[in-house]
């Protein structure tokens, strides 16, 4: 009965816990063993189990295996104590050797459950592999070439960098193509515009792409066409400058006893300033002068056309013989005609002077006054009267001041607004005073002196400001003694 109880308490037993597998190299191949402990119901030890297994048993499949014939491999226990490996006679701890891959191999061992380690060169002469069992305190360790562990990438490498320099090369060649389509491109441009700064125009560059040398093909095509109206148009310019040039008069008349000069300095090509001198059927002793002075409203083209017009009319009207309040009356009725759609219109002050006689009639059509300077009274006189602009209305009737007994030395000055409000720097403007004051001081020079005088104060008063309107001046000096 008490062995039969014994052997019921020993059937009953559970295992406390299974110590971890031991290693011993005592014998031919070395044996690892498990010990546990039983317990019985009340849980007390009544025996002890212990399970001995032949370690080449247990790893013969890993023995087995192709890489554990081929390369280094070695079994280690937590302490680095070589159990097993492949190397023939090895024994002791895998760092004893002073291998510096085998020594890095064990320091990784301590913090990683598993890794690799790359021995030294480019690739490593050697990589190690390592990993900790979970079924028992041993790390498998393996030691192979690096460049067979290695080969796949190796192998990547290469092809990778054949393909990456074949396709090197295909960017370069599409680079070259490309850069050196550009660089045709421009270099067409380039002699076109080179063809343009002599003078030839040629047809436009075709255009080969919508890329940036596409537009600046298309900018320099449309540039050039641009530039070709401009030249036209400038031409045309210069044709009409040419042409209101010559209808301005280019020297003064010779008129006995009097002394004259006369300019006008447009702001642009053309303008709307107008002077001339007009002699008329006068006594038996002399034709009369006539001096007319106009300002077109406006610039340029327009302004020009215009004063080509009022020439006309005021030349062929103050032909046949007349008072000139009359011939400017009938100007105005003829010229509304034209003026009345678009708005224009003209002022004009126009003298007549008897040389004979020395008596002065002028009629003021909207048109500053002129100034007669007094030189026995050393005074300077403005010569006015009511008027309105010409080609304003139609109906308009105009009246004619006089003055008789011209002495030598007065002179007479008619000019046109683009004097006066000349601005310098300072927005200030010239002003009729300083006029008055350059005729008070030049007043015994000749006529062309006294011009001068003044449009030389404006261009100075002016300094690098641009002449924003036509000037216009005239200048008329009594010489010699009365006869």
């Amino acid at each position: 009965m008490g062995k039969a109880w014994r052997m019921r308490r020993f059937h009953s037993a559970s295992v406390r816990e299974i110590t971890a597998p031991r290693f011993d190299m005592s014998g031919a191949h070395g044996t690892v063993s498990m010990i546990s402990e039983l317990l019985d119901e009340r849980g007390l030890a009544i025996g002890r189990l212990e399970v001995v297994a032949n370690f080449d048993f247990i790893f013969k499949h890993v023995v087995d295996s192709g890489w554990w014939q081929s390369n280094k491999a070695y079994l280690v226990d937590e302490t680095g104590r070589i159990l097993v490996c492949t190397v023939p006679g090895r024994h002791g701890m895998i760092y004893d050797t002073g291998d510096p891959l085998e020594k890095a191999t064990f320091k990784a061992m301590a913090g990683e459950a598993s890794g690799t380690v790359r021995g030294e060169g480019h690739p490593p002469s050697e990589i190690a592999g390592f990993f900790r069992l979970a079924e028992a305190p041993w790390v498998l360790v393996m030691i192979a070439p690096g460049r067979e562990i290695l080969s796949p990438i190796i192998q990547f490498r290469w092809i990778y960098s054949i393909f990456a320099f074949g396709f090197i090369v295909v960017i370069v060649a599409l680079i070259r193509m490309v850069t050196g389509r550009l660089a045709s491109e421009i270099r067409g441009v380039s002699a076109a515009a080179l063809r343009l700064s002599q003078g030839e125009f040629g047809k436009p560059l075709p255009l080969r792409s919508s890329d940036e040398v596409g537009e600046l093909t298309r900018s320099f095509n449309l540039m050039t066409s641009q530039l070709r109206e401009r030249l036209h148009l400038k031409e045309a310019m210069n044709l009409a400058m040419e042409v209101q040039q010559n209808l301005l008069p280019a020297a003064p008349p010779s008129v006995p006893g009097l002394d004259i000069a006369g300019r006008s300095l447009y702001c642009q090509e053309t303008g709307g300033d107008y002077f001339d001198y007009i002699l008329r059927a006068g006594s038996a002793r002399g034709p009369r002068f006539c001096v007319a002075v106009g300002d077109v409203v406006g610039h340029g083209i327009s302004a020009a056309l215009l004063m080509t017009t009022v020439r006309a009319l005021l030349r062929c009207r103050l032909d046949p013989p007349g008072p000139i309040a009359e011939a400017v009356c009938d100007i105005n009725r003829l010229l509304y005609k034209d003026t009345a759609p678009s708005g224009s219109f003209v002022t004009l002050f126009l003298l007549e002077v008897d040389p004979v006689t020395r008596h002065l009639e002028w009629v003021r059509a909207g048109h500053d006054p002129a100034w007669l300077y007094r030189a026995a009274a050393d005074d300077v006189q403005e010569l006015g009267g009511p008027g309105m602009a010409l080609g304003v209305d139609d109906t308009c009737s105009y009246l004619s001041g006089g003055r008789s007994s011209l002495s030598a030395g007065d002179v007479l000055v008619i000019g046109t607004d683009g004097i006066w409000e000349t601005q310098n720097a300072g927005s200030e403007k010239f002003g009729k005073a300083r006029v008055a004051a350059i005729l008070r001081r030049h007043h015994g020079q000749a006529a062309d002196a006294i011009l001068q005088a003044v449009l030389g104060s404006v261009a100075e008063f002016r300094g690098e400001n641009l002449q924003e309107d036509d000037i216009t001046l005239v200048v008329v000096k009594v010489a010699g003694p009365q006869q």
